[in-house]
């Protein structure tokens, strides 16, 4: 009723207490032709690509290892056996809590460093799918049972971009938040806030950013907030998330003290920071991507003019969002190194 858990009943023993010639180790399927009459896995091509990876070795207990090959250390019995009890947060009928369709048993499985359990190619596919949508987030490394980083040495290779990635956003995000002067602001400061003393988890929790598609490098696309205001399409397109440095068309001045790590441009349509590069000529903010083919069709002379919001609106008051003074909306801007213009604003 309260959706907290979910009890699977079968009928006679486990499937995946006992193995033998006879019964797929993974699937449970039984019987006595083919491959079944002389192994433990069945012809189904999963099953069978399960088999490379997982290990062969028997444990104390008489079953047989649930992990994977060439492990320093096997996994501990998942039937909780003497002398295994108490080593593991999970049994074999438990379900993977990546993938909710299989129990552990039913494919080699990886203990992560936090001891939760998980299968090994439900491990590697989230790490190698990432993040949803265009906005770099890092839930995805995450144990999605107690929140702690996915760490396991077979995961070693997948992780290291995400960690270097992970690095690059947290120092850029850390830097933009002093030079704005929120370092000390009091989401931070304050006992029980939501980042209290976590300086690096409120900057990057408040600034959105992208991967260019050119140099591969994070960029900074505005505050997260808005995204979440206007919603982000998640069929967009990559090739057209472009840095400001790869996109500089109006050849903006390089930075002498951040280089091009920090150049921002302005939305042709209104008056926030680009994130989106299309056409080779034009930069676009989320809200006026997601609407490119009726913003692009409003006549110059009838676009807002500063303040300008997104999607072609007129904001009230004289100031505008990006605190700059700008040519005419409709126009290409580059509004130069973030960094330093914040600096300036602050």
């Amino acid at each position: 009723k309260a959706l907290k858990a979910m009890v699977e009943f079968r009928e006679g023993k486990s499937t995946a207490a006992t193995s033998g010639p006879g019964r797929c180790r993974f699937c449970g399927t039984t019987g006595k032709t083919g491959v079944l009459a002389i192994g433990n896995v069945c012809s189904d091509p999963d099953c069978q690509e399960h088999a490379q990876n997982a290990c062969q070795k028997v444990l104390a207990c008489g079953h047989q290892c649930g992990g994977i090959v060439n492990e320093e250390e096997c996994l501990p019995c998942l039937h909780n056996c003497p002398p295994y009890q108490g080593k593991l947060k999970q049994d074999a009928d438990d379900m993977c809590m990546i993938c909710f369709t299989e129990a552990l048993s039913a494919a080699p499985a990886i203990q992560l460093h936090c001891k939760h359990v998980f299968h090994l190619h439900c491990s590697r596919n989230i790490l190698e799918k990432g993040w949803v949508g265009p906005r770099i987030t890092f839930g995805f490394s995450l144990c999605p049972i107690c929140k702690n980083p996915i760490d396991h040495s077979v995961l070693k290779e997948l992780l290291k971009p995400i960690r270097d990635l992970f690095s690059d956003v947290k120092r850029k995000a850390l830097m933009r938040l002093e030079y704005e002067g929120l370092h000390k602001a009091e989401a931070i400061t304050t006992p029980g806030a939501r980042f209290y003393k976590d300086p690096a988890g409120f900057a990057m929790d408040r600034y959105a950013y992208y991967v260019c598609y050119k140099c591969k490098k994070a960029y900074n696309g505005g505050e997260a907030r808005c995204d979440d205001q206007i919603g982000v399409a998640e069929d967009y397109d990559p090739r057209e998330l472009v840095c400001g440095g790869c996109s500089d068309v109006s050849r903006a001045q390089m930075c002498p003290k951040h280089g091009t790590d920090f150049l921002e441009y302005k939305c042709r349509y209104c008056c926030s920071v680009a994130v989106f590069f299309c056409f080779g000529t034009t930069h676009f903010c989320n809200a006026c991507h997601d609407d490119f083919q009726r913003v692009t069709s409003i006549a110059k002379t009838e676009l807002p003019h500063c303040p300008a919001g997104p999607r072609g609106k007129q904001l009230e008051g004289e100031e505008c969002p990006l605190h700059v003074q700008h040519p005419p909306t409709g126009e290409e801007f580059a509004l130069g190194c973030g960094v330093c213009r914040n600096a300036h604003t602050f």
